[in-house]
């Protein structure tokens, strides 16, 4: 998931943490520089795939870089920090709501690591509902202190940054980087080593072992995928369970998806030349995703005791494609036209009959005459040209009667109904009049049907507004070739 990087550049960043071996001081900013560096180089190491964006933040916030993978480009902004003036962590969390939201809307998770030295002001008055958190989005807080534990205590910033986390719903956590006063060596040692464990922690790669059949792969998953609302663990391995057509599957509803990688055994990776032909090798997830992507099928996989999710292949380009993972929801029914998943099997198993018979596929196809609504040209008047624009379709239909009379009907009751289902009761009565008006202005020229016809929809269409939504107007039988 997306990451953002908060520092804190105010005033109070500046005072000293540590002499050096100069005499000179060492600023909690470069501290704090130090932080960042180490989390990019964790980032780069180990979870390419991240998008990471760096802002600094006192009384106002400014973006030191957008959302990125560029870890080059991430660490040159960390150096564009500059001290300012106090910290207003109100500020930060406005900018926050609207900076993630533009780019990655309200229901992508996303991890706001802060950087500070614990004085962040937080005014008591604000208060945010129990059922809702600092973010509009899903976010996990995590603020990095550069104190030591005691220190925040006396200060009394343990209990302020407490009650921004309980804001939060309890999502983040609180370290405190730093143990105690030391010389500057023992300062920035002790500061890597709190924020290797805090990263390894909060930052796990979710490695898991992949199996079908006898055949097995340890593979990566990014991001890691997080447990339902039942809590239930996923299993200690996944195991397809079974295949099956990409169109039995469609399109079901999913919790979450995830990129599928192999990862190097651990025998492997302890050798760095065997590691380093890794990327040569044979590995059953790779010949999964080529079976997949040929065969055009997907891989029902079983991911807990009662949850399943599939395995497919997803172009990314004209050329390139990836191996994913879509997490459905809990429960063994979690497809509807699948039914139980658990009393799935091959085909090979129906009854005999002695009789060829067309093995039937889902989803089950729903019964003859009857009309999907998502199949059906919808109207959607979202501004007034759409609706000028319906009225002026009909109008010109109306004077070409009677050539256009099959036009011109299908088009009136395809307004009549938008109307009904708008409860647009007005416009009828309108669209009416209009026809009333068009039996006057037809000139001397034109056929007698024509006015007939304006005449019978004009009536029709006032007439039929109680008649119901699936009532259709139809053109008034007349009979001219005689009567010249």
């Amino acid at each position: 998931m997306p990451t953002v990087i908060a520092m804190d550049c105010s005033a109070s960043m500046h005072s000293w943490s540590a002499p050096n071996k100069e005499g000179n001081v060492l600023s909690k900013l470069k501290l704090a520089s130090e932080c960042g560096m180490q989390i990019l180089e964790f980032f780069a190491e180990k979870m390419k795939l991240e998008h990471l964006a760096v802002l600094s933040f006192s009384s106002d916030v400014e973006k030191l870089s957008e959302f990125s993978r560029d870890y080059a480009h991430l660490k040159l902004s960390i150096a564009k920090m500059k001290v300012r003036d106090k910290s207003l962590f109100s500020q930060l969390v406005s900018y926050l709501n609207q900076f993630v939201v533009e780019t990655w809307g309200y229901m992508e998770p996303c991890h706001i690591i802060i950087i500070t030295d614990g004085r962040l002001s937080w005014p008591e008055d604000i208060t945010i509902a129990p059922s809702r958190t600092l973010f509009e989005f899903p976010g996990n807080l995590h603020i990095l202190c550069l104190e030591s534990t005691s220190s925040l205590t006396s200060s009394g910033c343990m209990t302020c940054l407490k009650n921004i986390l309980e804001q939060n719903s309890g999502k983040g956590s609180i370290t405190s980087l730093l143990k105690s006063r030391l010389n500057e060596h023992e300062v920035i040692s002790t500061m890597k080593n709190e924020l290797e464990k805090f990263l390894n922690d909060r930052f796990k790669i979710f490695e898991i072992n992949l199996k079908c059949g006898s055949l097995s792969s340890q593979v990566a998953l990014y991001p890691a995928p997080v447990a339902d609302k039942t809590g239930e663990e996923f299993d200690d391995s996944f195991q397809i369970v079974g295949f099956l057509d990409v169109a039995d599957v469609g399109n079901p509803p999913v919790l979450s998806r995830h990129l599928l990688s192999p990862v190097a055994d651990k025998e492997t990776s302890q050798n760095p030349d065997e590691t380093k032909d890794f990327a040569g090798s044979p590995a059953m997830a790779i010949v999964l995703h080529g079976s997949l992507k040929i065969e055009n099928k997907v891989a029902l996989v079983k991911v807990s005791p009662n949850n399943y999710g599939v395995i497919y292949s997803w172009p990314c380009s004209k050329t390139k494609s990836n191996l994913v993972l879509s997490l459905l929801p809990p429960g063994a029914e979690s497809v509807p036209w699948l039914g139980n998943i658990r009393q799935l099997g091959p085909s090979s198993l129906l009854p005999s009959t002695g009789k060829k018979i067309e093995t039937p596929t889902f989803p089950v196809q729903p019964r003859k005459g009857s009309k999907r609504s998502y199949a059906q040209p919808t109207v959607a008047w979202t501004r007034p040209t759409g609706l000028q624009t319906d009225i002026q379709k009909i109008l010109r239909s109306a004077k070409k009667l009677p050539e256009k009379s099959q036009v011109f009907y299908k088009d009136l009751n395809r307004l009549r109904r938008a109307a009904l289902a708008f409860g647009f009761h007005e416009l009828l009565e309108g669209i009416s009049s209009l026809l009333e008006r068009e039996c006057t202005l037809l000139p001397g020229t034109a056929q007698p049907e024509a006015m007939l016809q304006l005449s019978h929809a004009a009536r029709e269409l006032k007439a039929s507004v109680g008649a119901g939504y699936e009532h259709n107007l139809e053109p008034l039988k007349t009979d001219f070739k005689f009567n010249r």
